[in-house]
């Protein structure tokens, strides 16, 4: 199995494409991976206590959402598999040993950055924004560009760890330069935030070599260049889309208050979606606490922080049934930079979400869980 692993892995960046064209290919090929790792772990009785309450969760959240909440066939099993898709993945990659996943997720990155690129340059993509919204961003041809940018992220302290480790420096300095070049056409926090962090864990790994050893004039030098690159990197951020699609933010909102800034620019009024969901959900009845709302509720917008929309569109059951399952991911058994690269993931899901119940994302959570 291990060959239709790397297949489908490699194939990520393509099925993305084809949710943009409105093709049915990502749901299908995507169904076909759950259900085959599925009847694998049923085969194999891994972990099966939690495998068997996952599935029977499963079924009656499908039977739940089909009769309760009224929804088609399609958003239902749609539904399910999105909660699923993370739970089983983790399992099943418990089990699983993979040879040269860096290496692998070294070409996934590079095809979601490459894909990215050639739309912009050819100009066959979408713009991220309506024209009414007055922001600019380039979101090429992807759906999401908190997908596109949550994947980067979490994939980029793997892979230029890797180079490094490998000594492919030119390589290295074209992965930052060609990530940085999307965070400014995306025109998103998100991306720009987690190649910082990326940049200042590699500049920490050798920080024995870069500061540590150094004379006390070096040292001094060293930090006066840092403050001055401090300087230029602020300068230059309020150039960018980024900067200007938060200050169009700003004038739109008007935010009177430091808390009413954190909201309405940095968190784009996810805080009140996430009070207009609590009401919401305490004004239904005993049946949508423990199951949920459903995704496909429209009554109600999503929050777009994971662990309140799990909530609200899975119910209590489903809320703790995912913590559990997420818990066991092999944390201690991590790399430092496999670890940095859940917890960007997971500070993505806290702020602008898109990560923990999309399966082109939370895929590569799963992968973290491989057998050492």
């Amino acid at each position: 199995m291990e060959i239709f692993i790397i297949v489908f892995l490699l194939l990520g960046p393509i099925l993305d494409i084809t949710v943009f064209y409105n093709l049915p290919v990502n749901i299908i090929v995507r169904g076909i991976y759950l259900l085959i790792i599925t009847f694998l772990l049923i085969k194999r009785k891994n972990n099966f206590k939690l495998l068997f309450t996952l599935l029977v969760f499963g079924i009656i959240e499908f039977i739940f959402q089909k009769l309760y909440l009224d929804f088609s066939y399609k958003d239902t099993i749609s539904n399910i598999f999105k909660f699923l898709y993370l739970p089983l993945s983790i399992l099943y990659f418990k089990s699983l040993k993979l040879k040269n996943k860096e290496r692998l997720l070294n070409i996934i990155l590079f095809s979601y950055i490459g894909i990215y690129l050639f739309s912009y340059i050819t100009k066959i993509g979408a713009s991220a924004y309506l024209e009414t919204d007055g922001k600019t961003g380039f979101r090429g041809l992807f759906t999401s560009i908190n997908e596109f940018s949550a994947i980067l992220v979490g994939l980029l302290p793997i892979v230029s760890n890797y180079l490094k480790n490998k000594n492919k420096y030119f390589m290295l300095s074209i992965l930052f330069i060609t990530s940085i070049l999307c965070s400014l056409l995306v025109g998103t926090k998100v991306l720009i935030a987690g190649i910082i962090v990326t940049l200042l864990y590699l500049i920490y790994q050798e920080k024995k070599y870069l500061y540590d050893n150094r004379s006390t004039i070096e040292k001094i030098l060293i930090i006066v260049f840092m403050i001055l690159m401090f300087i230029g990197f602020i300068y230059l951020f309020t150039k960018t889309r980024i900067y200007k699609n938060m200050m169009i933010q700003n004038d739109f909102f008007k935010p009177k208050n430091l808390s009413e800034f954190i909201n309405h620019v940095l968190f784009n009024d996810r805080l009140s979606f996430l009070s207009t969901n609590y009401n919401y959900f305490k004004s239904t009845n005993i049946f949508n606490y423990m199951f949920g709302i459903g995704i496909n509720n429209t009554i109600v917008k999503m929050v777009e922080i994971d662990i309140f929309d799990i909530l609200f569109r899975y119910g209590i059951i489903g809320l703790c049934l995912f913590i559990y399952s997420f818990s066991k991911i092999k944390i201690k058994e991590l790399k430092s930079c496999e670890k940095l690269s859940l917890i960007l993931l997971i500070i993505i899901s806290l702020t602008s979400g898109h990560v923990l119940i999309y399966p082109n994302v939370c895929i590569y959570i799963g992968l973290l869980n491989l057998k050492k």
